[in-house]
């Protein structure tokens, strides 16, 4: 009775979404990979096209966890299965909008913990005091008595609710369902990039920067 959608399932897992002209692999200790990159840059742009439309502004920036990626891909066939693999936690995708000083709050994470993968700005870190964060032009609003700018982050819904320590998540402004599975993003994203001939290419671009 089981056979059939064993048969049906592994058949599924082979299917070849994409190819790959570079290797992803699966590395920690470093502030940007080629793998965050590509899966914080997919996330936004799949994001983006479905909140958009119905939303006034886009979302400003994506931040994601090195932690959440549990495999490398590799150079050539990336299958379904793969997908599954680098991804296996039913992780949705949200929009956690948050004001100026939690926003600080997060550029702080990431000095500390020395970066994490982001898409959608470029950052130069500084330890995280308030003399620094009051001198930058994009925080000074943080520091308002009333502040009312906020800031659209894209997470995950795991990640929202403080998971990894990403305490600057809770209590927000608000949190908006996507409406779609950060695995599932991820595969949207490279069946549409296989229908256009396209491989995936790997990037580090600087992204995230220190102040020494």
């Amino acid at each position: 009775m089981i056979k059939p959608y064993k048969i049906k399932l592994e058949a599924e897992m082979k299917e070849v979404l994409v190819i790959s002209g570079d290797e992803f692999p699966k590395e920690r200790g470093t502030s940007e990979t080629k793998l965050g990159n590509f899966v914080a840059d997919v996330s936004l742009e799949v994001a983006n096209g479905l909140y958009k439309p119905l939303n006034n502004d886009p979302i400003d920036f994506c931040l994601l966890n090195f932690g959440g990626l549990r495999t490398s891909l590799p150079k050539g066939e990336i299958t379904r299965g793969k997908i599954f693999e680098l991804m296996p936690f039913e992780n949705e995708l949200v929009v956690v909008t948050i004001t100026k000083f939690n926003y600080y709050g997060l550029t702080n994470y990431l000095y500390l913990s020395r970066g994490q993968p982001i898409s959608g700005r470029s950052l130069h870190l500084k330890p995280g005091t308030l003399e620094n964060a009051q001198k930058d032009d994009f925080l000074k609003e943080a520091f308002n008595p009333n502040p009312t700018e906020q800031v659209k982050i894209l997470t995950s819904d795991y990640l929202a609710n403080g998971g990894d320590k990403m305490n600057f998540f809770l209590n927000p402004i608000k949190i908006e369902s996507v409406g779609i599975k950060l695995r599932d993003a991820i595969i949207q994203y490279c069946k549409e990039q296989h229908k256009k001939g396209n491989q995936l290419i790997g990037r580090i671009d600087g992204r995230i920067t220190f102040e020494k």
